[in-house]
């Protein structure tokens, strides 16, 4: 097996891409309990072919895990505590903080509570149900989740307790009125950032049509946005979900829709098990909900029906730890943003020349700006990521004279990347351009 010894700027993350191994099977190699790292420290890298579904024994998380956060105006270390269940103590110790004193922009590593193991295992669960439950049963289906709600200063927590069909069980720890955010919209919508780090084996990967490096690039977007049970319920999208934050509502694209979809189309016994069984279903074009009076709610009707309900989190919280409904995440991400962005069109203009760039993943190929640009794409869109990468290569190419299709091959993929980052006024933009840089990721032009 081969070592590596931890270098100042190293990350789980970055040693991972380097080694192609995935972020579970160093923490497995290396028995760690969290992906806090010391330089000098001594990693045991296991081969890039080896298994990637953990062993039984292994199948339940550490005690304890960690997010990173990036500190935003007004943050203090209690408000960040309080948002992820946590305390100022333990995010100054976790961070080697001497004071309480934060700066905008600043990342910490913020330690949460990881699922906790049943007491006991539980029986299989019953066979899966394809068809949708008649009314009554979803309602007593719904029981499985336990909701407790704590009252806070100026808003309230809750802790929803969710059962895994594997005899686990998690307990997800959110709050409401989420006044950080600019984007808060619905001040009794909540913030969850998710738990599961399901480790898909490398066919598995492939059979939805991603590449390795389109996986890695899609594990680096969740960082940003959240883990497999992600859930934010508090902005304009009504009820975002999972590691790209799928959105429910209609304006801002409806992915979630979609990804529900999916589901059903090719996890039908899982979807019907999980969601159709408490009463959460899709038309084929939209999502349904069954009210406690057995009325149908549809679209964003449904959605706002959810948001407000929060013992149906638990059902989107179970699917996050369901191998083949996490599988279907991956495809919904790879059909709508990471293929768009592969196939975005470019338009550059230098000094009056105008080339047409048809396909974006003919001229760009590097991993670390590939990565950028999709994790731009799934935040604000496909159609804003092609016009600022135009916009930044049309300068780039202005000032070194290159003024064919053929010649801005030339250009450095490292230095259009922190273009964006050190040019873009929009924080989202700049965060996902400056991370895949800090990440370590190759610029390299793949050949």
């Amino acid at each position: 097996m081969t070592t590596y010894t931890v270098v100042a700027g190293d990350t789980l993350f970055s040693i991972a891409r380097r080694f192609q191994v995935s972020v579970a099977e160093l923490r497995r190699s290396n028995n760690l309990t969290s992906d806090n790292l010391r330089v000098g420290q001594v990693l045991r890298i296991p081969k890039a072919s080896a298994p990637s579904t953990p062993p039984s024994s292994d199948r339940h998380p550490p005690a304890s895990q960690l997010l990173t956060y990036q500190v935003a105006r007004g943050d203090t270390l209690s408000s960040i505590a309080r948002r992820f269940g946590t305390t100022a103590a333990a995010i100054k110790r976790e961070n080697q903080l001497k004071s309480s004193a934060l700066r905008v922009g600043q990342t910490l590593r913020i330690p949460v509570k990881a699922p906790v193991p049943a007491p006991s295992p539980s029986p299989p669960p019953p066979p899966p149900v394809v068809n949708p439950p008649s009314f009554g049963d979803y309602l007593s289906a719904r029981q499985q989740f336990l909701l407790r709600v704590l009252p806070d200063a100026g808003f309230r927590r809750y802790e929803l307790t969710v059962p895994l069909p594997d005899g686990a069980i998690v307990v997800a720890r959110m709050r409401d009125n989420v006044t950080q955010s600019v984007h808060m919209r619905y001040p009794e919508g909540i913030l969850y950032p998710g738990q599961s780090t399901i480790d898909l084996p490398d066919e598995r990967i492939a059979s939805v049509g991603l590449t390795r490096q389109q996986a890695a690039a899609l594990e680096f977007v969740s960082t940003h946005e959240g883990k497999y049970d992600a859930i934010n319920s508090y902005d304009s999208a009504i009820f975002s979900y999972g590691c790209i934050q799928f959105v429910g509502a209609a304006a801002p694209g409806g992915s979630l829709n979609r990804l529900l979809i999916n589901m059903k189309r090719f996890a039908p016994a899982r979807f019907a098990q999980v969601f159709q069984r408490v009463g959460i279903d899709t038309d084929g074009t939209t999502t349904t909900v069954l009210d406690e009076n057995g009325q149908v709610r549809v679209g964003d009707d449904a959605w706002l029906y959810i948001q407000r309900n929060i013992p149906l989190y638990g059902a989107f919280i179970q699917a996050g730890f369901d191998p083949d409904l996490v599988l279907e995440q991956l495809r919904a991400a790879h059909e709508m943003y990471v293929l768009p962005t592969l196939n975005a069109r470019l338009q550059i203009n230098v000094g009056g020349i105008s080339i047409s760039i048809p396909r974006l993943g003919d001229l760009i190929t590097s991993e670390g700006l590939l990565t950028a640009l999709i994790a731009i794409a799934i935040n604000r869109g496909t159609g804003a990521m092609s016009r600022l990468v135009s916009e930044i290569m049309s300068t780039l190419a202005q000032a070194k004279g290159l003024n064919t299709a053929e010649a801005l091959h030339q250009l450095d993929e490292y230095l259009i990347c922190q273009t964006i980052a050190d040019t873009t006024t929009d924080p989202r933009i700049r965060d996902r351009a400056q991370g895949a840089i800090n990440a370590g990721l190759p610029f390299a032009k793949a050949t």
